[in-house]
């Protein structure tokens, strides 16, 4: 009986498989790599916007706060104190006493917001039931005593975060809220003067010294932040327009943000806008 000749691949056909092969591997590297980035571009947007959620938030809760008088304190009907008040591109100090310098730099012309009211205390343990930007206890230890304070500042590494300033029986502390934070803008909604003046308008802090009266008449707080996330977007070169491009104050140069004037590294990255008016429960003077 004849034992049949071994078959195999000829040398050709070997290189075609493997030719074929490299092709398929490629492929689905390919595949692999954009189903990455996607994911990555898709869970970017989600931090981007929980971040956004969040510190508008964590503002509103406290423009609400604002003004609130414990009327049951010891001589709180006789002291007055300014519910709101705020700084045009400034960044803030931890040691500072509430928005006093020195000041830091600005991070792309982005304001402080400082919001004040009673730390009122309740529950047999004496622990304040006022919250600050931090969640933290007021103290109750005089009129006006509890402060929540927004601000842009550089971390450690550089990366522009949102903080929350606010002060305690110790001193002021203030903690980080939401990192990649481009601008913070804030405009203060003026209520009339009189009953025959125009209806609310809103201005920055810097138009509040030509007002009558202003931070006395804030009945409502517009604040827009911009963020980004960390991975490179679809588009690039973008202008922001923080309050719209409708924003009559061109002196404001805060509110537009050309991303070509940013650092380089942070070029090109997602980026968001969040806009909110939150009307004050009480009133800017400190009433109720």
């Amino acid at each position: 009986m004849r034992r049949r000749a071994a078959e195999g691949l000829a040398l050709p056909e070997l290189m075609v498989a493997l030719a074929i092969g490299v092709l398929l591997i490629l492929a689905a590297s390919s595949l692999l790599m954009l189903a990455r980035s996607t994911y990555l571009l898709t869970d970017d947007r989600a931090r981007i916007e929980e971040n956004g959620r969040f510190a508008l938030e964590i503002l509103s809760q406290a423009i609400r706060q604002a003004g609130y008088r414990d009327w049951s304190a010891a001589g709180a009907a006789d002291t007055a104190w300014p519910a709101v008040s705020g700084l045009d591109a400034r960044s803030l100090r931890d040691a500072a006493d509430g928005i006093g310098g020195p000041y830091g730099a600005a991070i792309n012309g982005s304001d402080v917001l400082a919001l004040r009211f009673d730390g009122a205390s309740g529950g047999a343990g004496g622990e304040a039931s006022m919250r600050n930007c931090a969640g933290a206890s007021a103290p109750a230890d005089g009129p006006g005593s509890g402060w929540s304070i927004f601000y842009v500042a550089n971390d450690s590494l550089g990366e522009p975060e949102l903080r929350c300033k606010y002060r305690t029986a110790n001193g002021w502390n203030s903690d980080a809220l939401v990192r990649g934070v481009d601008g913070f803008q804030v405009l203060y909604g003026l209520d009339a003067a009189n009953a025959g003046s125009a209806s609310r308008r809103f201005v920055r802090a810097a138009a509040m010294d030509q007002e009558t009266d202003g931070w006395q008449r804030v009945s409502a707080i517009r604040v827009a932040l911009l963020l980004h996330g960390n991975q490179v977007g679809p588009a690039r070169g973008l202008r922001y327009e923080l309050f719209g491009a409708g924003y009559p104050d061109a002196a404001d140069s805060g509110v537009r943000i050309d991303e070509a004037q940013l650092p380089p590294a942070s070029r090109g990255l997602l980026r968001r806008m969040y806009v909110a008016t939150v009307a004050l429960r009480n009133q800017a003077g400190g009433g109720t």
